[in-house]
């Protein structure tokens, strides 16, 4: 799913990211309020939203009236729960689709490549202790790669309790450029991992590559990592990075938040929908 969605963000890859970012956000908006209009029960809407105003008129109106107002208050909430349901259906189908594209830009806009002579981490997770883990790691580097520590090997425990075998790695950068770090594991399986540093053209960063579904949901990669790997995980801490959109430097998520509700309004009258 992910390979489609960057295949649909090829053509913006030219454009700076926050140009990118609103771009994606307008299509986005637009797709939202297409399947919002044609599976939701727009004259129900309609009708929830017109009695939800006249319940709360009706509430400054009769303002010394309390049973009024408590039964203006029960309309409310009844028709409240009506737009409710009525909205539901076009939310359950939007929320997956979504859900991926909004991953997918996460790994887009949060991380940024490398810059010569910054320092980064390459932690490598295995999957259960065996004799000499240790050692099991045989790499292979770009000589614009530098080690600059020896590695560190100690045991990681993650929130569900599991301990994990754990090597980091401290490298830095001298100049920029796509370089790959090569893995020989146990002597046996080779990985390739790729290490950006001020890429030209923008991509989809993986900073984590795992073996499993739930990690390689919530972290698209590559596919570097098999699932009769000795590997659980593959990190790599790239820095993370603020859009500037009209001297408003911030988490893209935010950007992205205001800008869909300005789309969203905007589009409203053309596109003809209630919501």
């Amino acid at each position: 799913m992910h390979k489609i969605i960057d295949f649909l963000f090829l053509p913006l890859q030219n454009l700076t990211p926050i140009w990118e970012l609103a771009f994606a956000t307008l299509v986005l908006t637009v797709f939202a309020l297409l399947v919002y209009k044609f599976t939701s029960n727009q004259k129900g809407i309609k009708k929830a939203k017109e009695k939800i105003k006249a319940h709360f008129l009706e509430v400054f109106l009769f303002i010394d009236e309390p049973i009024l107002i408590l039964k203006a208050q029960a309309q409310i909430m009844a028709n409240g729960l009506k737009y409710l349901g009525y909205a539901l259906v076009p939310l359950i189908i939007m929320f997956l689709p979504v859900l991926l594209v909004l991953i997918n830009m996460e790994h887009r806009y949060h991380p940024r490549p490398l810059q010569a002579e910054e320092s980064f981490l390459l932690k490598i997770k295995l999957k259960e202790q065996f004799p000499g883990w240790q050692d099991a790691i045989f790499m292979q580097f770009s000589q614009e790669l530098v080690l600059t520590s020896a590695p560190l090997r100690f045991l990681s425990q993650e929130q569900k309790g599991k301990i994990y075998p754990e090597i980091d790695y401290r490298f830095k950068v001298e100049r920029k450029g796509k370089y790959e770090i090569k893995l020989k594991v146990a002597g046996k399986e080779s990985i390739k991992i790729k290490v950006y540093a001020e890429s030209d053209k923008r991509v989809r960063l993986a900073p984590i590559e795992g073996a499993g579904f739930g990690l390689n949901f919530w972290h698209p990669g590559t596919g570097l990592i098999k699932k009769d790997s000795l590997i659980q995980s593959i990190e790599i801490t790239y820095p993370k990075q603020e859009l500037n959109l009209l001297g408003w430097e911030t988490y893209w998520g935010w950007q992205f938040l205001g800008l869909m509700i300005i789309f969203a309004i905007a589009l409203k009258p053309v596109i003809r929908v209630e919501f």
